[in-house]
Parts: structure tokens; C-alpha cells; sequence
């Protein structure tokens, strides 16, 4: 966490479940932010999934942490477009 430059801007965000995969959940944010795609474990749930829950959780913005490319993931990534 000392690699980043500016406070945490935690806000609460809401979305609804629209993909649910063996080991992953898709999520759909309100307010056309976009796509969330997390692995199934993240997910803290008392309740059987199901598409169509609506989820609530606290998000910050990314914020890049160098210049530098790491050129492990970057070539896992070139492969991957290959195929």
C-alpha cells in the first residue's frame, strides 16, 4: 500500500448478478460503470446465487503504480491473444 500516491476514495457501489460460472460471478454495475468479474470465493453470500441479486460493496479507483511494464504478464497476456 505505500506504493500508492493518493488516499483511498472508497465508495459504496451496487450491482446486479448477471453471469454465474463454476468458479466465477459477472456483475454488472449500476450506473453503467461497467463489468465485474470475480472469482466465486470473493463473493460473501448467506444465499443460494442466483441472476438477477443485486450486491453492494465499497470500490476505490485503480490507480497505476509505475511507468514500468511487467513483461511476465504482458507476454502471458500476447499469448493468450494467439490462440
Amino acid at each position: 500500500m505505500e506504493k500508492l500516491k493518493y488516499a483511498s476514495t472508497e465508495r459504496y457501489v451496487e450491482g446486479v448478478i448477471v453471469e454465474i460460472r463454476d468458479g466465477a460471478v459477472g456483475i454488472d454495475l449500476k450506473g453503467r460503470i461497467g463489468h465485474l468479474k470475480i472469482p466465486k470465493r470473493m463473493l460473501i453470500t448467506n444465499y443460494e446465487l442466483k441472476l438477477g441479486q443485486e450486491v453492494g460493496f465499497l470500490m476505490s479507483y485503480p490507480e497505476v503504480l509505475g511507468e514500468e511494464i511487467n513483461e511476465k504478464y504482458a507476454q502471458n497476456v500476447k499469448h493468450n491473444e494467439n490462440k
